[in-house]
């Protein structure tokens, strides 16, 4: 099969011709339609992250697949069933430090490298494999959505994630900070899924504010940011007022200005979860939070159910995918694929499309 392998961290990947991955204990091999390429690409494979990348290997993280074999102890699957496949990848000791990684990406604990070495390589190649349990059917959802859709679900299960939590009440209002980044943008799409009363969408970017807005125009409220970081706060509060919960999807950034705003508007009670990659520490308040009784929690991905339950409401027709707006690549152009969604803002995607097989071949399974 061929797949995109990174060598040395900075280096371009090289696409070339490669073993098909080896079918484990309790693994499932599938065939890589289409997966999510991240913003921040360029800067994990540039090694530019704190985590340990197990070069050669191949990146990538979630993916858009039909299942093409499966370990004797597999049930509940079938051989040419489309799936959803999830990079979080957890120890199944019952360990008091568990063992966590991102399939195809990096390990996320210290104790992680046994399991790294073991699930390293990644969904930017023709075939991939993973534990059942990373593994959800999709055949719910039909064949409404097509597969570049499809692969912006991985950010739509993390924001979900960060609503559960923050013990999301329907009917609550949410302020969703760095709004016009595709988490933030799949943020909004979530909280209107779960039946948020009122979405504040904050962030700079005045074109995505005002699609996000064309969601819902009576639920949507969309809060341009001024130029000047010390004026966040007298934004917010004059806009926004008071919020129920604030998920902060900002990206990566030096500055916990916008952080620091969005907890001052949460109402007494609120909740705050931190969703997104301020690489700085927030200045809290300890009266405020005191007083106000404020819950301040940190979300880095999602429980196994997430998969299933926003396959649930894309079906229910909650969640509405032809949002999205994504461009597919082949992967033959995989690093101008990567160079390319380290600009991707808002409901645009950069989607990769390993298998370019025959569509006659895909539609017969």
């Amino acid at each position: 099969m061929k797949a995109a392998v990174l060598h040395e961290s900075g280096s371009p990947l090289k696409v070339t011709e490669v073993s098909s991955p080896p079918l484990r204990s309790s693994s499932v091999r599938v065939r890589v339609l289409a997966t999510h390429i991240l913003s921040f690409t360029n800067q994990v494979v540039g090694g530019q992250f704190p985590f340990p990348l197990p070069t050669p290997y191949t990146p990538g993280l979630c993916a858009i697949g039909f299942v093409e074999d499966l370990a004797d102890d597999v049930s509940g699957l079938t051989v040419g069933q489309k799936v959803f496949c999830s990079p979080l990848v957890s120890s199944r000791n019952n360990s008091g430090e568990p063992e966590r990684i991102l399939k195809g990406w990096f390990g996320m604990t210290a104790n992680c490298q046994d399991l790294l070495d073991l699930w390293k390589e990644g969904t930017f190649a023709e075939q991939a494999d993973f534990p059942v349990e990373c593994i959800t059917p999709i055949d719910l959802i039909g064949d409404d959505y097509d597969n570049s859709q499809l692969a912006c679900m991985y950010y739509l299960c993390i924001a979900y994630g960060a609503f559960l939590r923050g013990e999301f009440k329907p009917g609550q209002s949410v302020l969703i900070n760095g709004a016009t980044g595709n988490l933030g943008t799949a943020s909004v799409l979530t909280a209107l899924a779960m039946g948020a009363s009122r979405v504040y969408a904050a962030g700079r970017n005045l074109s995505v504010l005002e699609s996000l807005t064309e969601l819902d125009p009576l639920r949507v409220q969309s809060v341009p940011l001024p130029q000047r970081e010390e004026e966040y706060g007298s934004t917010l509060s004059k806009q926004v007022k008071q919020v129920d919960i604030m998920i902060d999807a900002v990206g990566i950034i030096d500055s916990p200005s916008l952080v620091e705003a969005g907890l001052s508007v949460l109402r007494q009670g609120g909740t705050a979860v931190l969703l997104g990659g301020v690489a700085a520490n927030v200045h809290l308040s300890y009266l405020m939070t005191l007083v106000k009784e404020l819950n301040i929690k940190g979300s880095s991905m999602y429980p196994s159910s997430a998969p299933s339950d926003i396959v649930r409401m894309i079906h229910s027709g909650a969640l509405n995918l032809r949002a999205f707006r994504p461009k597919t690549y082949p992967l033959e152009l995989i690093n101008e694929a990567i160079a390319a969604a380290s600009g991707s803002r808002g409901l645009d995607y950069s989607i990769l499309v390993p298998w370019q097989g025959d569509q006659e071949q895909e539609e017969s399974r």
